[in-house]
């Protein structure tokens, strides 16, 4: 009688801990679950959608007042914008007088940078890649879209583009004109520039050429026989 006790008081030990083991087990399989979240579930805010958590209702925070992006100081108005900076040109006035200057006076006229053969030949690389199948290969308007039947392009060789200041250029390519669409996407600021220098180079030599044809051929020096 005393060792069947005895054995029952064993039995019941080993299955006291065998479910204290399992409930231990069990407790510790909710613990490790409740910690484990998906990407799916991770408690991110989503643009645009409300949040009980601050005060305004919006989840999304607005930035420090001043905070730039990085890459987006562009403290150097000309270089990025191809316009006089506010300090630099002042009160603008209108001009009596129609010249191609005088019709663009918040642009800059000069380049912002040395310009060199490397940025001439990167310009003449980027312009036969964006602009000459509307402009040309030699900026006359008369690339090879408009030969299909498209809107004849603007010509860099006309006087009015001739004279119109570098910022115009820039002005054109960033923000587009007439039919042409903004290219600020596609080129980078850099990189218009370098397309402005190489139309300058353009337009000097087509001037160049037309002078050269335009002048009368010299006159034959008469021979020793026929002075009088």
């Amino acid at each position: 009688m005393g060792s069947r006790t005895a054995n029952r008081v064993k039995v019941n030990h080993g299955t006291t801990r065998l479910l204290l083991a399992c409930g231990m087990f069990a407790l510790l399989s909710v613990f490790v679950t409740g910690c484990r979240r998906d990407m799916q579930d991770q408690p991110k805010m989503k643009p645009f959608r409300s949040s009980s958590f601050f005060k305004d209702g919006l989840s999304g925070r607005q930035p420090v007042e001043g905070t730039i992006a990085r890459g987006y100081l562009r403290e150097d108005t000309a270089f990025f914008t191809g316009k006089k900076s506010a300090t630099s040109s002042g009160t603008v006035t209108q001009p009596t007088t129609s010249t191609p200057q005088s019709a663009f006076p918040d642009d800059v006229d000069t380049f912002p940078f040395p310009v060199n053969e490397e940025v001439v030949l990167r310009g003449q690389e980027r312009y036969n890649i964006f602009c000459s199948v509307c402009h040309g290969k030699t900026g006359n308007g008369d690339g090879m879209i408009v030969r299909r039947g498209y809107r004849r392009a603007a010509s860099f060789n006309d006087d009015r583009l001739r004279q119109a200041p570098v910022g115009h250029f820039f002005d054109a390519i960033t923000n587009g004109w007439g039919a042409m669409p903004a290219y600020a996407p596609q080129i980078p600021v850099q990189d218009r520039w370098a397309i402005i220098a190489y139309i300058r180079a353009l337009q000097l030599s087509q001037q160049t050429a037309a002078a050269a044809t335009s002048s009368p051929a010299a006159a034959p020096s008469p021979s020793a026989g026929g002075q009088r």
